[in-house]
């Protein structure tokens, strides 16, 4: 009887305020304050005051974007954004943080539905202008030298060279683990160091050391050492022009003299070459850069001639 009282008495009373449904905003007012209501007008007022015309350009370089794939043919289905969206929305949400990423957007003061349109404004903008650079990209002798320089070497010379690398800075590292103070490491000694340790590898391999072995068991290079020293697609320039020019006319297989570049220490092999020349890759090489993905140079360079070509008045 007593709690069926309280039931029908506190039906009665009012909802505190912040558990109450908020009034809906008028047509064109975008927050209340108190009694005061903020006009969309006013808002738009403050962003522009804040952040300038920055927003309305890069809106504008997007409608161009759009009028510029639609000539083309070019469209992505909502189905395919809304896969990218919910990707990237599940791969947010897995990601460990200090706060939840619902707590996360309202921090930021958004909410799911903001966010998600947000995203798939830009991941449909990120297609459509990736799809318009590859289908109006043109190859010109500049990048398909580019490109078969990278693929080939200079000149169409490739080698395939592997190396040791004694590091000064590693040794340094070891030095501090071990408990020395940075003021009592003499640099110069460390370098001297590093390049006895290179010269007793060279002297291994000379005597018959496996190569292979040696650099995974001593070289500083952690990307090289486990396949046995290689360096994937040497063009000629890492390392720069010293280490180049000790390789360049080295004996396959021979180990080199040590070599002191910026990184360290070097001792070399060339276990292989080959001269290709560019008349023979061309249509190859064509078909590979006009089906590789836009960098982010081609699609800069894209939006800038449409703005360029575009006749523009911002207030």
């Amino acid at each position: 009887m007593i709690v069926s009282l309280i039931l029908a008495h506190a039906i009665n009373l009012p909802f505190p305020q912040e558990l109450q449904e908020p009034e809906a905003l008028p047509a064109g007012s975008v927050a209340r304050l108190n009694e005061q209501l903020v006009s969309r007008s006013d808002y738009l007022d403050f962003l522009y005051l804040r952040f300038g015309k920055r927003a309305i350009e890069e809106y504008l370089g997007e409608l161009l974007l759009a009028e510029e794939a639609a000539e083309y043919g070019i469209s992505v289905s909502a189905e395919e954004v809304a896969t990218i969206v919910k990707q990237r929305e599940d791969a947010a949400r897995a990601n460990p943080r200090p706060d939840s990423f619902d707590d996360e957007l309202k921090r930021n003061g958004q909410n799911l539905a903001m966010y998600r349109a947000a995203a798939s404004s830009e991941i449909r903008k990120e297609l459509l202008l990736n799809r318009l650079v590859i289908m109006t990209r043109v190859i010109t002798d500049q990048r398909l030298e580019q490109a078969f320089e990278i693929k080939y070497g200079a000149g169409g010379r490739r080698m395939k060279v592997r190396h040791i690398v004694i590091m000064p800075n590693v040794l340094r590292a070891e030095k501090l683990r071990a408990g020395v103070k940075p003021n009592d490491i003499n640099l110069e000694e460390l370098h001297s160091k590093a390049e006895q340790i290179a010269a007793d590898i060279k002297t291994e391999l000379d005597a018959g050391g496996d190569f292979a072995s040696t650099a995974a068991l001593k070289s500083h290079d952690r990307v090289t050492k486990d396949r046995g020293g290689e360096l994937l697609n040497y063009n000629g320039r890492l390392y720069g022009p010293s280490f180049y020019d000790t390789i360049a006319n080295l004996e396959l297989n021979k180990t080199s003299k040590v070599i002191k570049t910026g990184a360290g220490y070097h001792v070399a092999q060339v276990v292989e070459r080959s001269i290709t020349k560019l008349d023979d890759v061309r249509a190859e090489l064509s078909k590979e850069i006009l089906a590789s993905e836009a960098t982010w140079q081609e699609k800069n360079a894209l939006l800038q001639a449409l703005r360029g070509k575009a006749k523009v008045q911002v207030w």
